[in-house]
C-alpha cells in the first residue's frame, strides 16, 4: 500500500518538468487573480480555490520571489493532480485486496502492478495531464473525486465506523466549495452510504449533515471578502442573502448550465454526448483503444463476482465490500454521464466549446482508469501464478510509459507564455490612464492576472462588459474611479431593462467623452447610435473608440502611431510564441491567440488602406503599400486567408492603386515581421527590389484579381462584376486575353 501511494512522485516530478510559469487560457488568469487578491470569481465563486491561492500567492511574496503567482499555482496544481493519481492506485489496490478470495494465492506484486499502472495512466493521460499542470480548479476537483472514492473503499470495509463517515461527509462538502460539479459523486456515494450503513439512521444523519455543513461552509467567506476586500473586476454582489444565492446557484449563466450563450441543445442529446466521451477515452485518454477491454473486465468483475464467493465464508465480508465499491462506482459514472450530458448546453460542434465541455469529463475518466485497474488484477488472476508475477510488473512499466511518450509533447507547456505575452501586448499599448473595455473571457483573464498579480499597466482601467450587462453592476459601479454611468447596468436600448434604468453603450461613452477608450471584443449589444456616431480604429491587438468625424484625418499619423503599438505586440508575439496548430488546435485558447493575432493584422491593413483610399491627401503611397505588406504577411500566418476572395480583392486594389499613384518613389516598408516566416521558411514579403515598382506591383495586382475572379466563391463577392470589368479591360488594352470567367 505505501509502494501504490509513493507512485505520485513519478507524475508530480513530470508535472513539475511540463508546467509553464504563465497562465493557461480559459477562467486560469480570472481565478488567479481573484485568489491574489481574495477578490469573487465567476459563479459559483470558487471560495476553496481562492483561498488556496491566496495563501499559496501570499507565501510566494515573501519567500519565492522569482517564481511567478501563475507557476506557484501551476505547481500547487501538480501536487493535487499528484496525489489524486496516488490515490486512485490505492483504491485500485484495496478493491483487488478486497476481491482476493482466502484460497486464492497471495500475490502482492500483481495488486501493486495492476493499481500503479492504473494509477500512472490516470495521471498521464492527455486531459489530467493538462489540467493538472494548469492554475484551475480542475486539479483539485480530480483531488477530490478520488479521495471521496478512496474513503468510500475504507467506508464498504468498516460499516460502523464514524470516523470514515466525518471524513467523507467533510469531503463532499468541501468538495462543493471548489467545483459544483462534485454533487453528481456525492449524491450516489451519500445514497449508498445512508442505504448500507450499520449505524443508527438518526444518529448517521445528524453526523452526516454536520460533517457536510463544517465542509461546505467554507462558502461563507466570500461574502467576507467582498465586505473586506472590495475592487473593482470582480463578480457579483454576494453581500446580500439574494446576491449570495444569485451567485451560489450561477443564475447569471443560468442554473446546472454551462454557458449562457444560449440553452439549445438540440444539435447534440445526452445520447450523442455520451457517445463523444466514449470516443474520446478509448481513442485520446487511454493509450490504445484496446485498454476498453480491461475496462469492461473490471465492471464484470465487480458486477458478476466468482460464485466460489458463497461458499468461502472467511473471503465474504471483503469481498462483499470490494464488489460494493465497484458497484457504487459504476452507479457514480452513470449517473454522472447522464446527468451532466442532460444537462450540459455547449454545442460540441464548435471545437473551442469542446474543448470546455471535455474538462468535464476528467471526473468519469478517473472512476474508469479505477475501473480499468482493477480490469489489470481481474486479468492476472486468470493467468497462472507465476506467469501473473513475471508479466505484471511489465505491464506496471510498459503501459504508464507508452502513455507518457505519446502525451508528453502536447503536454510539454513549459514553453508556453502565450497568454502572458497576449496580455503584455495589449496592455503596454496602451496610452497612460486609458479605459479598456473587454468582451472577450481570454482577454479579461489574461489582462486581469497581469494587473492584478504581476502589477502590470495597473494605471489602465479595465471593464468586463458582459459584467457590465448584470443589474448587480450598479454595486460596483462605485469601484470604477473617475467613470460615470448614466444608469445601472448596460443593456440594449429601447427595451424594458432600458426604460428601467439601464443605459447603452452609445450613452456610456457620451457620458465620458474624456476618457481614452479601447475595445477588445464585440458589443453585447446592437447600437444604432453608436454605429452612428463613434467608429473604431484598429490599434494593434484593440480598437480605439473616437467620434465619427465626416473628414478623414492624417493618414500618415495614423500609420506611424499604429505601426508603433505593433511594434510593441511583436515584442512579445513572435514566431517563439505564436502557438502552432501542430501542437494547439481549434480547440485550445492558444489558437485563438494566433487567431486574434492575424484577425488584427488583417483589421489593421485593410482599415489603412480603406483610408489611404478615401483622402485626399497626396501622399499615402506609404500607407498603400504597408497595407499591402501586411496582407501578405497575414496570408502567410493563415492558410484560409489564400483561400479568402476578400483577401485577394484587398491585395489586387493596394497592387491597382501602387500602380496608379503619382509618387516618384517607392517607400520602405518597415519589416517589424522579420523574425516571421511561412512554412517553407521564405521571406513573406518580397517588395520590388531593384525592378521597376510600377511592373513588379502590376504583377502583382494580375496575379491576385486573376486569383480572385478564379475563385467560384468570389461570385457571392457585391462587387465581382466591377472587378471582373476592369481586370478584363486592363489586360485586353495590354493586348492579353480576357478572363474567361
Amino acid at each position: 500500500m505505501g509502494q501504490v501511494l509513493r507512485q505520485r512522485v513519478i507524475p508530480c516530478h513530470m508535472y513539475l518538468q511540463t508546467a509553464s510559469d504563465s497562465i493557461a487560457g480559459g477562467d486560469a488568469g480570472e481565478l488567479v487573480a481573484e485568489g491574489c487578491t481574495l477578490g469573487i470569481a465567476h459563479p459559483p465563486g470558487y471560495p476553496l480555490f481562492t483561498i488556496i491561492v491566496y495563501f499559496i500567492t501570499s507565501l510566494g511574496k515573501h519567500y519565492l520571489q522569482n517564481l511567478s503567482p501563475a507557476y506557484l499555482v501551476n505547481a500547487s496544481s501538480c501536487l493535487f493532480g499528484s496525489i489524486a493519481s496516488g490515490l486512485v492506485a490505492a483504491t485500485v489496490y484495496e478493491i483487488s485486496t478486497n476481491l482476493r478470495l482466502e484460497d486464492e494465492k497471495d500475490q502482492p506484486i500483481v495488486r501493486q502492478s495492476s493499481s500503479i499502472a492504473a494509477g500512472l495512466m490516470c495521471a498521464f493521460s492527455p486531459l489530467l495531464w493538462q489540467y493538472n499542470t494548469s492554475a484551475e480548479v480542475f486539479a483539485l476537483h480530480n483531488l477530490f473525486v478520488a479521495s471521496i472514492v478512496f474513503a468510500l473503499t475504507k467506508y464498504n470495509q468498516q460499516k460502523h465506523s464514524l470516523r470514515v463517515i466525518v471524513i467523507g461527509a467533510y469531503l463532499c462538502g468541501l468538495s462543493l466549495t471548489n467545483q459544483h460539479t462534485a454533487i453528481l459523486l456525492v449524491v450516489p456515494v451519500a445514497a449508498w452510504v445512508l442505504f448500507s450503513s450499520t449505524i443508527e439512521r438518526k444518529k448517521l444523519i445528524v453526523i452526516s449533515f454536520v460533517s457536510f455543513v463544517a465542509g461546505i461552509i467554507c462558502y461563507v467567506s466570500l461574502p467576507i471578502f467582498e465586505k473586506m476586500y472590495p475592487h473593482a473586476g470582480s463578480w457579483g454582489n454576494v453581500k446580500t442573502m439574494r446576491g449570495f444565492i444569485h451567485h451560489f446557484l450561477r443564475k447569471d449563466y443560468g442554473t446546472l448550465q454551462l454557458w449562457s450563450g444560449g440553452g439549445d441543445n438540440t444539435t447534440e442529446d445526452m445520447i450523442t454526448r455520451t457517445l463523444s466521451w466514449v470516443a474520446d477515452f478509448a481513442m485520446h485518454q487511454l493509450c490504445h483503444p484496446a485498454l476498453m477491454l480491461f475496462l469492461v473486465l473490471g465492471c464484470t468483475r465487480v458486477c458478476s463476482p466468482n460464485k466460489r464467493n458463497k461458499r468461502n465464508v472467511k473471503s465474504r465480508t471483503n469481498v462483499h465490500s470490494g464488489i460494493a465499491t465497484g458497484r457504487v462506482i459504476i452507479a457514480s459514472l452513470i449517473f454522472y454521464l447522464a446527468s451532466f450530458h442532460s444537462l450540459s448546453n455547449l454545442p460540441l460542434s464548435n471545437p473551442l466549446l469542446f474543448g470546455v465541455h471535455q474538462r468535464f469529463w476528467m471526473h468519469p475518466n478517473i472512476l474508469c482508469f479505477i475501473l480499468v485497474g482493477v480490469g489489470f488484477d481481474t486479468a492476472a488472476r486468470a493467468m497462472p501464478a507465476t506467469a501473473a508475477a513475471r508479466l505484471m510488473p511489465i505491464i506496471m512499466v510498459a503501459i504508464p510509459l507508452v502513455t507518457c511518450t505519446l502525451n508528453f509533447e502536447a503536454s510539454d507547456q513549459s514553453e508556453n507564455q502565450v497568454f502572458r505575452g497576449y496580455a503584455s501586448s495589449i496592455l503596454e499599448t496602451l496610452p497612460p490612464q486609458s479605459l479598456l473595455l473587454i468582451n472577450y473571457d481570454m482577454t479579461f483573464t489574461s489582462v486581469r492576472y497581469m494587473q492584478e498579480c504581476e502589477g502590470l499597466r495597473d494605471d489602465v482601467q479595465t471593464i468586463n462588459l458582459s459584467m457590465m450587462t448584470y443589474p448587480w453592476f450598479k454595486e460596483k459601479q462605485h469601484l470604477h474611479q473617475g467613470l460615470q454611468f448614466p444608469g445601472s447596468h448596460y443593456t440594449k436600448g429601447n427595451t424594458v431593462a432600458w426604460l428601467n434604468g439601464g443605459f447603452t453603450f452609445a450613452e456610456f461613452l457620451d457620458a465620458n467623452p474624456d476618457h481614452n477608450i479601447y475595445i477588445a471584443g464585440r458589443l453585447s449589444h446592437e447600437d444604432p447610435a453608436y454605429v452612428e456616431q463613434y467608429e473604431e480604429k484598429p490599434h494593434g491587438l484593440v480598437r480605439h473608440i473616437t467620434r465619427r468625424s465626416s473628414s478623414i484625418g492624417p493618414v500618415e499619423e495614423y500609420r506611424n502611431s499604429s505601426l508603433h503599438a505593433w511594434q510593441t505586440v511583436t515584442k512579445h508575439l513572435s514566431p517563439n510564441n505564436l502557438p502552432p496548430e501542430t501542437k494547439y488546435p481549434e480547440s485550445t485558447w492558444e489558437w485563438t491567440v494566433k487567431k486574434e493575432f492575424v484577425d488584427h493584422l488583417v483589421s489593421r491593413s485593410t482599415y489603412l488602406l480603406d483610408i489611404a483610399l478615401r483622402s485626399p491627401q497626396t501622399q499615402v503611397l506609404p500607407a498603400i503599400a504597408e497595407a499591402a505588406a501586411w496582407l501578405e504577411v497575414a496570408t502567410s500566418l493563415d492558410e484560409n486567408l489564400g483561400n479568402s476572395p476578400s483577401m485577394k480583392k484587398n491585395l489586387g486594389l493596394a497592387y491597382m492603386n501602387i500602380v496608379r499613384s503619382n509618387e516618384s518613389h517607392f517607400p520602405i516598408v518597415e519589416d517589424i515581421f522579420s523574425s516571421i516566416h511561412n512554412e517553407t521558411k521564405q521571406q513573406v514579403w518580397v517588395g520590388p527590389n531593384d525592378e521597376d515598382w510600377k511592373a513588379w506591383a502590376t504583377k502583382q495586382w494580375q496575379r491576385s484579381w486573376g486569383e480572385f475572379l478564379d475563385m467560384s466563391s468570389a461570385r457571392e463577392e457585391a462587387d465581382y462584376q466591377s472587378v471582373k470589368q476592369i481586370y478584363d479591360t486592363v489586360m485586353k488594352s495590354s493586348r492579353t486575353r480576357p478572363h474567361q470567367k
